[in-house]
């Protein structure tokens, strides 16, 4: 996620916290638009915000690479320079141990939640994941704890009464999970 770009300098973090609420929100709102049949339907949610993502990260990056301070020249206004999009290997393999570490940790973290918190969260997983593809890391971790997540795979309560209970149970679970894995 970290890209050379000057002006994101020490500002990492929240770059990447901003990049993540707008792609939650431009995630939201094309769902909806799907659910009223204006845009083709969601097929995968995690691969559309994934993409969703990774598009704004990009767009993102070519604007603010272009808000880089050029260098002063003496005689001339016009500046001609090039802005190489430079990654570093070692910052690859660095996130990808990070992230592979906290899939692992919130696996564990999971399994150890109340039953019913637990059964909201790994349901809410469950039906975003997409058990045709390999096992993803988080399956794998999970399944290390003893949990299947195919076995939560299913529908959401439709009675008010317990999909409220279903929401507030699972809106407890997001929470504890990022009280508890902080990356």
């Amino acid at each position: 996620m970290y890209a050379d770009v000057s002006c994101w300098r020490g500002q990492q973090k929240e770059v990447a916290e901003d990049i993540v609420q707008e792609a939650l929100l431009r995630t939201f709102k094309y769902t909806q638009r799907a659910s009223q049949g204006k845009v083709q339907p969601v097929v995968s949610l995690k691969s559309l915000c994934k993409v969703i993502a990774q598009n704004y990260f990009r767009d993102r990056r070519r604007k603010d690479q272009v808000l880089v301070r050029p260098f002063q020249n003496d005689e001339s206004e016009q500046l001609s320079f090039a802005i190489q999009d430079v990654v570093d290997p070692a910052e690859i393999a660095l996130d990808h141990l990070i992230f592979c570490t906290t899939i692992v940790m919130a696996a564990q973290v999971v399994a150890q939640f109340p039953p019913q918190q637990r059964a909201a969260l790994l349901t809410d997983l469950a039906n975003i994941s997409d058990f045709n593809a390999p096992p993803t890391l988080l399956e794998q971790s999970l399944s290390t704890e003893g949990i299947r997540l195919r076995d939560y795979h299913r529908a959401l309560p439709t009675e008010p009464a317990q999909r409220g209970l279903y929401a507030a149970h699972l809106c407890i679970a997001y929470k504890r999970l990022r009280k508890k894995v902080e990356v």
